[in-house]
């Protein structure tokens, strides 16, 4: 028998499946967008042309858009390393705690809670 491979969800636009279907689906909005303009009655190489300024100022606004949201969300990848980085210190300086000291933690934390909600009412 072969054990289950678990397979980790990721988004879409990080497979080679994804970038391949991304670039068939350009290509193919290329082609349509350039014979619609033929069939309209606009020259094939004025068309291969608008379609080409249209394709690259397209794609590259919006990659540019999307680096403009991931700087402003904090979603870069060196924000997420430190977060990663952070996230697993703390778990590893709260292993090393003895029973007493994490009951005494989770005291004061309780204590700042009611503290900080008694402020806010």
């Amino acid at each position: 028998m072969t054990p289950l491979i678990r397979q980790r969800h990721t988004p879409f636009g990080y497979s080679r499946k994804d970038v391949l279907l991304i670039g068939v689906g350009v290509t193919a909005l290329g082609i349509g967008l350039k014979s619609g303009l033929e069939f309209v009655g606009v020259d094939p190489l004025q068309a291969g042309n608008v379609v080409q300024l249209v394709l690259v100022l397209g794609l590259t606004i919006g990659w540019i858009s999307t680096y403009i949201f991931r700087v402003s969300n904090k979603e870069m990848t060196y924000a997420q390393q430190l977060r990663d980085y952070e996230s697993k210190v703390m778990e590893k300086r709260l292993q090393g705690l003895t029973e007493a000291e994490l009951e005494a933690l989770l005291e004061q934390v309780e204590e700042e809670k009611r503290l900080a909600s008694g402020e806010q009412s």
